[in-house]
């Protein structure tokens, strides 16, 4: 009996021992946990605790505010880089060039003229001339003309004026050039940036030295780098203006027939035909020139005429005195003989 009794009183001090030994882990454990309470408050006047939110969810929301930010800023970066690129590409000069022919050159001016006003441009630089003709009535008149024209056009409207051109005349020739001025232009802005900032530095110093030589020195340092930044400003509006306005060289000749620009295949009979018909034009024109020449020479040849004819007659008279007077000479002799004899 007594062993019995001693086996249950371990048995409940080996539980006792246990229960002490757990106890204040879980207190540790609820105070973590648990908000405070005052000693006096019981377990049922313990607020309950509010249920906490899913955490796999928030941080699913989490990831994808995530992920949705991470694409906006890619996609405000790929369009900050169009955006780039594209104001990198514009930094390009246009120019463009074009001989035309035409038999009508008074209307192919006023062509061109009303081109260049419809597209908002000007002319910068014209020459004209000419080789001068004396008709048969007496007056003079300019042929085979020819125009040289350098005008400026906004570059937006550079491929619509060049494919105007073929409004004006037949077209020989023609050609475009670009001219990629990026570079440049990025170096003169960041140039600018830097002399900017070197000035205010400069007029920053210059209110606070007071030391004559200092003052001196930075005066002539700032008027350097202000005429620098003129320099390049300077540079920049040319830039500027060569981007906004394309360059355009036409040269436009008068012509009575118009050069062939394309190659035709021709038959025998048709290059037969057409040597004939150039050698009739060319027989033509050459016999109106010698007809032209003539009556152009006419007045000095009458007067070659009348001249030569005068000294022909002079001539002629001379040499009939001549011819008399030694016709002369042998009566006169044979009469003195008969005189002494």
């Amino acid at each position: 009996m007594k062993t019995r009794l001693f086996a249950l009183l371990l048995v409940l001090l080996l539980l006792l021992t246990g229960c002490a030994a757990s106890a204040p882990n879980s207190a540790t454990d609820t105070a973590q946990s648990a908000p405070a309470y005052d000693a006096g408050e019981s377990v049922y006047d313990m607020p309950a605790e509010e249920p906490m939110a899913p955490q796999p969810e928030e941080t699913t929301e989490s990831l994808t505010t995530s992920t949705s930010n991470g694409s906006t800023t890619d996609s405000a970066a790929g369009s900050a880089a169009d955006t780039e690129v594209s104001s990198l590409a514009e930094k390009i000069i246009y120019s463009g060039h074009a001989s035309i022919e035409t038999t009508d050159f008074d209307n192919a001016i006023r062509t061109l003229e009303n081109f260049v006003q419809d597209c908002g441009g000007f002319i910068e630089r014209s020459n004209s001339g000419g080789n001068t003709r004396r008709r048969e009535d007496g007056t003079t008149a300019l042929v085979n003309r020819w125009a040289d024209y350098t005008g400026r056009v906004p570059a937006e409207k550079f491929d619509d004026f060049m494919s105007l051109t073929d409004g004006i005349g037949n077209v020989i020739e023609s050609g475009r050039s670009a001219e990629n001025v990026t570079s440049q232009y990025t170096d003169y802005e960041a140039r600018l940036n830097s002399l900017n900032i070197q000035q205010e530095r400069l007029l920053a110093m210059l209110e606070q030295s007071g030391d004559l030589e200092s003052l001196i020195a930075l005066e002539e340092r700032l008027s350097e780098v202000r005429y620098e930044i003129e320099s390049i400003e300077r540079n920049l509006r040319n830039l500027d203006q060569r981007l906004a306005y394309s360059d355009v060289s036409l040269y436009i000749n008068e012509v009575e027939v118009y050069t062939p620009t394309v190659t035709v295949q021709r038959s025998f009979g048709q290059k037969l035909s057409d040597a004939f018909s150039d050698g009739w034009v060319s027989f033509t024109r050459g016999l109106q020139r010698f007809v032209i020449n003539l009556a152009q020479a006419l007045p000095a040849l009458v007067l070659w005429a009348v001249i030569i004819a005068v000294a022909a007659i002079v001539l002629c008279k001379s040499l009939r005195k001549r011819r008399a007077k030694k016709a002369e000479k042998p009566e006169t002799a044979a009469e003195d003989e008969k005189k002494e004899s």
